[in-house]
């Protein structure tokens, strides 16, 4: 049973700061670039209730640039689902290697257009291919032309 008294752990995934205003009590969040603080369950849950898009994404948590690192929360608020085996989709650098890795430049692209949509997994993709030194022309300019970011 989830305790909404209890803090969770919530990590940002974009490489930029993200802030917004609380609902249970006064004053903003800001979370720091990559960084991590802990937010009440209860607030967690009024954000999710009243569409802040940090935590919902493009629903169910889905793209989303906040991450909840509360497992047992992440299934109580719908997110993640142990018996149906449904997990939050979120661009990490295992699912990047996992794009990278395709080996037909047309499953490469259908995974970028699929699984690459906002702009923190746009910025998310190309630091990755830049950290691993990308080097396949087709790929890179697929990348860009999907992310609109020049390698």
């Amino acid at each position: 049973m989830v305790n909404m008294n209890d803090k969770s752990k919530v990590k940002n995934l974009a490489s930029w700061n993200v802030s917004w205003e609380r609902i249970n009590s006064p004053g903003d969040e800001l979370l720091k670039a990559n960084g991590t603080i802990y937010i009440s369950n209860s607030e967690i849950e009024t954000q999710i209730q009243n569409g802040n898009r940090y935590f919902i994404g493009t629903g169910n948590g889905n793209h989303a640039r906040v991450y909840i690192e509360n497992p047992e929360f992440r299934e109580y608020l719908g997110f993640d689902n142990k018996e149906e085996k449904i997990t939050q989709f979120i661009l990490d650098e295992e699912r990047c290697k996992q794009i990278f890795d395709y080996k037909t430049l047309v499953t490469f692209k259908k995974h970028l257009e699929d699984d690459i949509i906002t702009n923190q997994e746009k910025s998310t993709i190309i630091n990755y291919a830049r950290k691993i030194k990308l080097n396949d022309y087709e790929k890179i300019q697929a990348l860009q032309n999907h992310c609109e970011i020049t390698f």
